[in-house]
């Protein structure tokens, strides 16, 4: 909504905006906001959106944004062009912007941003590095393949004051979701809207391990399970059904019944997220974070999966991905329940860049045992991580390091 906000005040003083995007879902999406910013604002502009022909779902299907297949029948006089990398690089539109919009730049890669940077005189990144990047087969060589926000930010969570604009507050996360997103993905300074408090589900009976807001663990017992785990399954279903039916206060004191479409189910494996399609109800939003990215409910219901790291199908950075967990937990409106196998938080690790990924998994695990009735079949879990000074990381590790999480109940 910021960025609409942006796009038309700076069309209504005059001046030429593209908007560019890694797909043409996420455009026609800003594109929404833009036509309801502008008619709320009074505003009146040219405005094409550049489409591929053959391609259905490249034609916008808004009020008043035109498109256009064909890029040389493009007016140079809209105030507004919409489009992929292969518009803003054609030739025809060569320093033809003042402002070029690129939105979810954390997945837009150096590379694509230089070639559609020639269109523009300023280019304005709107995104997040912390949420997933861009899916690629490619090889790209030094640092062309980085998404544009990983290559300008580097190591650090959130935009120097000096440096660009951290917009602080969300207005989806319930407080209880917000802290510990903030504290694990945002280095403390995301803040929830006042009214994202107002969010909850109404329990008509007490409901075991979690509560009607916050973040929750369920740890699952279960052994030799790399990508499907049948013991998750069942215990995802039970909540599932649980959740369902149930009334859901929304920030604005709205109360409706939720339905399967106001719960996520999330795996990181397609072969779980193939088994969980067939255990909840029909008509479940059931997929991988990948596929939810953008997206959001008042309920993430998560399945890790994996029983342990002798499991693990993948190495440790892809099911401990912070940036995978992050984009899972924070679809979140109000309620995010993850269930795991306890052994997870066992996992031993070889780097320092491991150390911290299953760092921030026990961190979850520790957040979440502060929140709710104590889970009967808790006990103490000790997570055993080990850097290898032999590991060519290029640090110095260190070996024998314990971090001890306590179940308080």
């Amino acid at each position: 909504m910021t960025s609409a906000q942006v796009i038309v005040e700076l069309i209504r003083l005059g001046k030429k905006i593209g908007v560019a995007a890694n797909s043409h879902k996420m455009i026609h999406n800003l594109l929404d906001m833009i036509e309801k910013m502008a008619v709320k604002s009074g505003v009146s502009f040219e405005k094409i959106k550049k489409s591929s022909a053959g391609n259905a779902e490249s034609v916008y299907g808004g009020k008043f944004i035109q498109s256009e297949d064909k890029s040389e029948n493009i007016s140079l006089n809209a105030s507004l062009l919409a489009g992929t990398a292969w518009l803003f690089a054609h030739e025809r539109f060569d320093r033809h912007l003042d402002y070029l919009v690129i939105d979810e730049a954390g997945q837009v890669s150096v590379a694509n941003v230089i070639a559609m940077g020639t269109a523009a005189r300023n280019i304005v990144l709107v995104g997040d590095q912390m949420q997933l990047g861009q899916p690629t087969q490619g090889v790209h060589p030094g640092e062309a393949g980085l998404s544009i926000l990983d290559f300008l930010l580097g190591n650090q969570a959130t935009v120097a004051p000096d440096r660009g604009i951290f917009l602080n507050q969300t207005r989806r996360l319930h407080p209880t979701v917000c802290q510990f997103i903030s504290e694990a993905f945002y280095e403390g300074r995301l803040a929830p809207d006042p009214g994202n408090a107002g969010r909850r589900l109404i329990f008509k009976s007490p409901i075991e391990g979690i509560t009607p807001q916050g973040i929750h663990f369920l740890p699952v017992s279960h052994t030799g399970c790399s990508q499907k785990s049948e013991e998750e399954g069942r215990t995802i279903k039970e909540y599932f059904q649980k959740l369902v039916g149930l009334e859901f206060v929304d920030k604005d004191g709205s109360v409706r019944v939720m339905t399967t479409h106001d719960i996520l189910v999330v795996s990181p494996y397609n072969v779980q997220v193939n088994h969980l399609k067939s255990v909840p109800p029909a008509g479940a939003r059931v997929g991988t974070v990948d596929k939810f990215q953008g997206q959001e409910a008042p309920v993430v219901l998560v399945s890790m999966a994996t029983s342990d790291a002798e499991c693990l199908p993948r190495d440790i950075e892809f099911l401990f991905s912070a940036n995978r967990l992050n984009v899972a937990l924070s679809r979140a409106q109000c309620l995010a329940v993850v269930a795991a196998s306890p052994k997870l938080l066992e996992t031993p690790c070889r780097t320092i860049d491991q150390l911290r990924l299953v760092n921030k998994f026990c961190q979850l695990f520790e957040f979440a045992a502060g929140f709710g009735p104590p889970h009967s079949s808790r006990e103490l879990h000790e997570a055993v991580v080990i850097a290898d000074r032999s590991s060519n990381t290029g640090r110095k590790g260190a070996q024998g390091l314990r971090i001890t999480i306590a179940n308080p109940g």
